[in-house]
């Protein structure tokens, strides 16, 4: 799979602004969307794999070594939607914060890497590798528990993509 995270990460950055006239009932003006790829950064895979006793998966890796963090189809006019995938210090932050709030729903292996703007939903790659599910996405809903949660995805490649097939809409959701 290596490449592939660049890959979606190069579309990603390639789309910039997009203008979606098909708006949900009652806003009075098209939305504009943005999709922005920050600049990579240097960082310690070893030193967050220590700190949260997980092992960060090949495609989650790839990612961090190509940005710091993205944002797909951020609502610019209200900011109200979009996916923020952080970067590894801020994840290692707010990994650690989330998880605290909510110690029955989160496990050894989870990692909280980003979020979806507006409703709260969290973005979780599992990171254990002794698991069956390493290196899936979890969506973590704020008021649920996680035997309610959705697994879009079993890898980060497949779940970007999916994204932004669906131009950033969440799939998992949707009857298609």
């Amino acid at each position: 799979m290596t490449g592939a995270i660049n890959a979606i990460v190069a579309q990603i950055n390639a789309i910039g602004l997009q203008v979606r006239l098909d708006v949900p009932p009652g806003l009075p003006e098209p939305l504009v969307l943005r999709c922005i790829v920050f600049p990579q950064l240097v960082w310690d895979v070893s030193f967050l794999e220590r700190e949260l006793a997980l092992k960060i998966p090949p495609e989650l890796r790839e990612l961090w070594d190509s940005t710091s963090c993205l944002g797909m189809f951020l609502d610019v006019t209200y900011g109200q939607s979009g996916l923020v995938v952080w970067s590894p210090d801020q994840a290692l932050v707010r990994h650690r914060r989330y998880s605290e709030r909510r110690p029955d729903d989160f496990r050894s292996g989870d990692l909280i890497i980003g979020e979806f703007l507006g409703d709260s939903d969290l973005l979780i790659v599992r990171c254990d590798p002794r698991s069956e599910d390493f290196g899936s996405v979890m969506i973590a809903l704020p008021l649920d528990e996680r035997s309610d949660w959705e697994i879009p995805a079993r890898s980060l490649s497949k779940f970007f993509r999916n994204l932004l097939d669906t131009e950033g809409r969440k799939y998992w959701e949707l009857d298609l």
